[in-house]
């Protein structure tokens, strides 16, 4: 089910400007068995582009994950996620981890107000890091049956007879 290439691939931003980590996270996502597509960026700005679906990201899918680094060369993961506030309606919020080396506390209150959905610690621990990277996806699968089945119930003719 999760690595089902007949599943719509999880359409996953990986928002990291450290090389290294972004090269654990790719080789932990391909072992995780979850079926996906991954765009990795390494700035504020970048991200801002790609959800926005402007320049060069102009053909950007619809994310469905977004996982984000706090401290980048031009802003911070805060920065990503108000923006994101203001692109995206509360009701079509993108699903964010983040993954960061901070132990702010003030940090990960304000991604708490701002809906982050997990907020992970670096060094990252692989199993943690699958498992939320697996719960979502069961997440996103479950949320598309939801909808192909109201399509199904709203396309077939209502079953109340005229006398």
């Amino acid at each position: 089910m999760l690595g089902d290439s007949r599943t719509k691939p999880m359409e996953i931003l990986l928002v990291e400007d450290g090389l290294v980590d972004a090269r654990i996270t790719i080789h932990a996502l391909r072992r995780s068995g979850v079926h996906h597509r991954l765009t990795l960026v390494r700035t504020v700005h970048e991200a801002i582009l790609f959800m926005k679906r402007t320049g060069i990201f102009a053909r950007a899918p619809r994310l469905d994950l977004l996982l984000l680094d706090m401290i980048l060369p031009d802003g911070t993961g805060l920065d990503v996620l108000e923006e994101m506030l203001e692109i995206h309606p509360d009701s079509a919020r993108i699903a964010t981890v983040v993954l960061t080396a901070l132990e702010d506390d003030t940090y990960r209150q304000r991604c708490d107000e701002l809906g982050v959905c997990d907020y992970i610690q670096k060094p990252v621990s692989e199993d943690e890091f699958l498992r939320v990277v697996r719960d979502h996806k069961k997440l996103m699968i479950h949320l598309q049956q939801v909808a192909v089945a109201a399509a199904g119930q709203q396309n077939q003719p209502s079953s109340a007879s005229t006398s």
